[in-house]
């Protein structure tokens, strides 16, 4: 198949590694491979991403913010589009939104696709900013349908500009994975692992996570191993020692071996008070890791309790408890659930067939700007 090849620009508030900034650093080098010529930019300071996207032949650049409030920022932003001179602009998160939008009205005009990833409940002026500028875009992607009734239902986008695609897994590279060697880490290999992975943040919910493997001590010995870093590490550390199961508990900081982990594991546990559509949730779903979650919008729409994982309802502990044990104990139920969530995100989610609706979605607003000149 013939197609013009299309330079875009990808622009995240910021660079660093988790959560989205990996997934738009994975996706760009995924757009290669459908005759996009990605360039990814950031608000903030130079990240650990930019120095993977330069090791993969990718064009990246930083816009220096100072701060959130940094206006000057988006005079740089304005001569990096200058400079690119891109076909359009594809940005994520509120801030890289919100500046798109902005420089849109310095710039020529280009079309913009702004995308949203997570359904907001905290920041009400993220809320108030993000309705306000809507209509700045002429395409607005939601990672799932639940943030999509988000956008409408609470910050009015219209309908006819809001459309979903789900975020994409690379099952070659998953695949590929070896589980991760316990010992790495001294955790024993005769004791169930519970594995959480992000960003330590209070959305996160940390605080039952860490009551949930509490409780389940009481009748079973397991491990708990976290992934990642962010503002609630010390606090959730003090957590742990107050209720006196340190000796239980990993904290392993960042780690570039999350599917082996995932792979290692016996079930992510994972009690966010809200999502978009938590990667690490269908990584553990393509790595055959079964899944205890919160019964939130976005991992109802993942996981059919009793089929592909389980549901708890928030600020329940033993009901978490209770799925926890239940499957640390069952073998049997581990398989079923991994054998069919495996299959169902593999029909949902690869990349290839993501990769090829982002592509379509730039041609239609591509054309669309042509038409209108």
């Amino acid at each position: 198949m013939n197609r013009v090849p299309l330079r875009v620009v990808l622009l995240s508030t910021d660079l660093e590694r988790g959560g989205l900034p990996l997934r738009l650093v994975r996706l760009a080098r995924h757009l290669r491979e459908v005759d996009v010529e990605p360039v990814v930019g950031c608000l903030d300071r130079r990240g650990p991403l930019n120095d993977v996207l330069s090791s993969w032949g990718i064009e990246n650049f930083s816009c220096d913010a100072a701060g959130p409030f940094d206006l000057w920022c988006l005079g740089r932003l304005a001569s990096q589009i200058r400079r690119i001179g891109p076909d359009l602009i594809h940005s994520t998160l509120f801030h890289a939104n919100l500046a798109a939008r902005l420089v849109g009205c310095l710039d020529v005009h280009r079309p913009l696709l702004t995308s949203t990833v997570t359904i907001e409940t905290q920041r009400k002026w993220h809320l108030w900013l993000e309705s306000l500028t809507s209509g700045r875009s002429d395409l607005h992607v939601a990672n799932s349908r639940a943030v999509a009734r988000h956008l409408c239902d609470d910050l009015g986008f219209a309908p006819q500009r809001v459309t979903v695609i789900p975020n994409g897994l690379d099952f070659r590279e998953i695949d590929r994975v070896a589980p991760a060697r316990r010992g790495e880490l001294d955790l024993p290999s005769d004791v169930p692992l519970v594995v959480w992975a992000g960003r330590m943040d209070p959305v996160k919910n940390l605080e039952l996570l860490v009551k949930v493997v509490a409780g389940v001590l009481r009748k079973k010995d397991v491990r708990l191993l976290l992934l990642g870093e962010g503002p609630a590490r010390h606090s959730i550390e003090t957590l742990v020692d107050k209720m006196g199961v340190a000796s239980s508990v990993c904290f392993a900081g960042w780690s570039e071996k999350v599917l082996g982990w995932l792979k290692a594991a016996d079930l992510l546990l994972f009690p966010s008070r809200t999502e978009g559509s938590p990667n690490v949730v269908l990584e553990a779903m393509a790595c055959g890791c079964p899944v205890v979650a919160g019964d939130v919008p976005a991992c109802r729409e993942l996981i059919t309790p009793g089929e592909t994982g389980e549901l708890c309802r928030l600020g329940n502990v033993w009901s978490f408890v209770r799925s926890v044990l239940r499957l640390v104990s069952d073998a049997d139920l581990r398989r079923g659930y991994a054998d069919v969530a495996r299959g169902r995100v593999r029909a949902r989610h690869d990349i290839q067939d993501v990769v090829a609706r982002w592509r379509s979605a730039y041609d239609g607003l591509v054309s669309g700007a042509a038409n209108r000149r």
